[in-house]
Formats: C-alpha cells, sequence, structure tokens
C-alpha cells in the first residue's frame, strides 16, 4: 500500500541502477508492486517477508516468548532466524540475483531490522505488566536477554561505520538505555554533546565516531538546538556533516501554520492538507475520514504522559496501516502553542494524521463523551467504518497487543 507522502516501501540499490516498479491492484482492490532490475530479489524480500515486518514477526516471537523456560531459548530463537535469512541472502549473490555491494548491505539492513523488531517485540511484552505475567522469566532475565541480544548483534560494530537506517539509531540508542537501566559500568566517551533535555546522558556510553552520527541524525531531526550545534564543532572540528548541518539550521524555519492545519506526517516528511472548518469532533471525522475506521490519540504539548506514549507509535501506526485504520492525532493545545505542534510531530515520528484542533474541541469531546467536567489525555478513542465512536476510551498505545486484540474485536 502506498502512503500519502511517500511509497511504504524500502529500497537498497546501487548508483546508476535502474529500478522498476510496476504498481497494479490485486482482487481486493489493493494495491500490489511487482519489482524488477538487477537486485529485485533482495526488494520483494525486504518488503514482504515476515521477518522484516513487526507484525508479522511478532506473531513469531511472542509464542517463543511466553513458552521460554530461560532467556536463551528467545535468543537462540532469532539467533536462528538470522542464519536462515543471512544463508537465503547468500543464495541471491551466488545465484547472481544480486550484486556483491547489495549483498553486503543486505545482511547490515538484515541484522539492524531483526534486531529492532526482536527488542521492540520482547520489551512490549518485559514493559507491561498483563503480557508479562503471562511469561516464566523473572524482570532480570528478560533485561539480561535485551543486553545479551544487543551484544550478540552489536550496533556499535565497525561494520555498521558507513551504514545508517532509523533502525540501526534507535538500537544503539536502546543499547545505551539497557546499559544504563542494567548499572553497568561501560567506558564513557563524554565531550558534553548530550545536555538538551531531548536525549540522555547515557548516550556517552556510545563511541565517539557513532556519537557524531547520532549527533547529525538527531539534530537534523530537530531533537538539538544550536548550542548543542556549537559544542559538536568543538568536538568535530572536521565533521563530514558539519556542511549540511549548518545548511540546515539556515533554511530552518519557525511554522506558519494556523490553529485547524491538517496534515500527513509519514518517512520523515509532514504535508499540509487544508484548514478544516469544523472543530466538532463528529463533523471531523465524518467530512474527512468517511467509510474508514479512525484510530484518535487526543494529545498536547503540555502532557507528559502523552509523549511517553508515542514511544509505541511507530509500532501502533503498523498494525493500524495493515487493518486498513486511519491513525488520527488532534493536538488539543491552545492557539498560541501551535509553533510547538510540528517540531512535536517530528520529534516524536507521529505518522499518521495530524490536526490541529486547539483547546475548543472540547466542548464538542465533552458532548460526545458525556463528561461535562472535561475530558482527560492522553485519550484514544475508536470510530469504525460508519463514523460511529465504538470505543471512547481504549487501551493505552504501550499495552501493544492488548490494545491491538480490543481495537480488532470491537470492528468485528
Amino acid at each position: 500500500m502506498f502512503s500519502k507522502v511517500n511509497p511504504g516501501i524500502n529500497i537498497l540499490y546501487e548508483p546508476n541502477e535502474s529500478i522498476v516498479l510496476n504498481v497494479s491492484k490485486n482482487q481486493d482492490n489493493k494495491y500490489q508492486i511487482h519489482y524488477e532490475g538487477r537486485n529485485s530479489s533482495i526488494l520483494l524480500a525486504i518488503n514482504v517477508d515476515t521477518i522484516y515486518k513487526y507484525q508479522k514477526f511478532a506473531q513469531k516471537l511472542r509464542p517463543i516468548i511466553f513458552n521460554a523456560n530461560k532467556g536463551a531459548d528467545i535468543l537462540n530463537f532469532i539467533k536462528k532466524e538470522h542464519k536462515l535469512e543471512s544463508e537465503r541472502l547468500k543464495a541471491f549473490f551466488e545465484n547472481g540475483e544480486i550484486s556483491k555491494d547489495i549483498y553486503e548491505i543486505s545482511k547490515l539492513y538484515l541484522e539492524t531490522t531483526l534486531v529492532n523488531n526482536s527488542k521492540s517485540i520482547i520489551e512490549d511484552v518485559f514493559r507491561i505488566e498483563e503480557e508479562f505475567t503471562k511469561t516464566k522469566l523473572p524482570k532480570s532475565e528478560f533485561l539480561d536477554l535485551l543486553n545479551n541480544l544487543m551484544t550478540e548483534f552489536n550496533p556499535f560494530d565497525d561494520k555498521f561505520k558507513n551504514f545508517t537506517t532509523y533502525a540501526f539509531f534507535d538500537n544503539v540508542q536502546s543499547f545505551t538505555r539497557f546499559m544504563d537501566e542494567s548499572g553497568f559500568e561501560e567506558k564513557r566517551y563524554d565531550r558534553g554533546l548530550w545536555k538538551n533535555k531531548n536525549v540522555r546522558d547515557y548516550y556517552n556510553f556510545i563511541p565517539l565516531h557513532l556519537q557524531e552520527k547520532l549527533f547529525a541524525h538527531l539534530f537534523s531531526n530537530d531533537r538539538l538546538d544550536e548550542s548543542d550545534f556549537t559544542q559538536f564543532k568543538k568536538v568535530f572540528p572536521n565533521s563530514r556533516y558539519t556542511t549540511y548541518l549548518e545548511k540546515y539550521l539556515k533554511n530552518k524555519k519557525v511554522s506558519d501554520y494556523k490553529p485547524y492545519a491538517f496534515g500527513y506526517f509519514i518517512n520523515g516528511k509532514f504535508e499540509y492538507y487544508k484548514q478544516v472548518n469544523n472543530i466538532d469532533i463528529n463533523a471531523i471525522i465524518d467530512d474527512n475520514f468517511r467509510g474508514k475506521a479512525v484510530f484518535v490519540d487526543l494529545w498536547a504539548s503540555y502532557c507528559a504522559p502523552c509523549f511517553q506514549e508515542f514511544s509505541h507509535s511507530q509500532k501502533l501506526f503498523a498494525f493500524l496501516k495493515t487493518n486498513n485504520i486511519e491513525m488520527l492525532y488532534l493536538a488539543i493545545d491552545k492557539d498560541k502553542d501551535i509553533t510547538k505542534w510540528l517540531p512535536n510531530i517530528k520529534n516524536n515520528y507521529l505518522e499518521g494524521n495530524h490536526i490541529f484542533t486547539s483547546d475548543k474541541i472540547q466542548e464538542s469531546l465533552q458532548k460526545l463523551l458525556n463528561e461535562p467536567n472535561g475530558v482527560y489525555i492522553p485519550r484514544y478513542l475508536l470510530f469504525n467504518a460508519k463514523g460511529e465512536l465504538v470505543l471512547p476510551a481504549t487501551k493505552k498505545p504501550s499495552e501493544g497487543q492488548v490494545l491491538y486484540d480490543e481495537i480488532l474485536n470491537a470492528l468485528k
């Protein structure tokens, strides 16, 4: 399926390579993509195969987690899946279906994607009490498992020196978080880069050459500011990223969006659609999502619990997209705080539909939910394809599969 801004597909390619994507609709009226070109075998694999897809791989890994008698059982399963897919990639190369360069990069892509999916699935079980109680393992063993997973597939390894994906950066940050949570006394490389409230002191566990790359990634995603960049230039006076970051800083503009703006964020880009004409919640759903089920996240820039839940937004978005459910974030800040709207969307990578409804939507929400004293946030609503509110207060995104099952049952 295509997103509303960029195709929701992954591409590995070489310089000057020609790639042909043939798009058609199947009997269920859904888009299908057929790949042609020198390395088409790997394109099909990374966009279809279970091991690369969070929701599909979760269906395989979760039963292993719940039935495991020790953390090593889970790690061994992940290592086995990695070995099987690695052998498949090798066969592609030996049969001449992919080039040497694509083979090498596809091995890195496999490792980072598998580890990122695995650690997220494990954490979904580990961090949610209702899920954790179904397992046979103590919490201490889950944390050991996460550390062992990251040690086995170490994102600090030199082979990743010239490799970059969002999964890679997430793995790097997660590894340091697990180290910090475990109380490890690891070597620190503190050069004063991580003072901003949007980042973490434990990033100092990261080797310096990766700190340089991570800084560039976070700065270009508005997680760091100009004062941080000044320190960056002192630490890395000859960085290859400096010219790009200076240009990015120069072109950065304050948001000129107005209240009631409606847009869509996907793959790091925001596309503005229009101004909505009505801030009644029922009218918003009926005017803009007729015939579609919609999951609504009510949030505001002052709501700390909202931001805690945002760390689970990408997995939620993947689930909703798989099940043809629209994701809609409604920001209910005061009008004057609209300058925070787009930076918060980008910083937390909130993929889906966005409307800055302002706090003026409260009246229609109170009426819809029969809560005259005000609606608390974070709050999550579910509308069916008829525009009917079927869940006035769903589970939280951090509850993972519990929420997903609740949504699917409500839409039956």
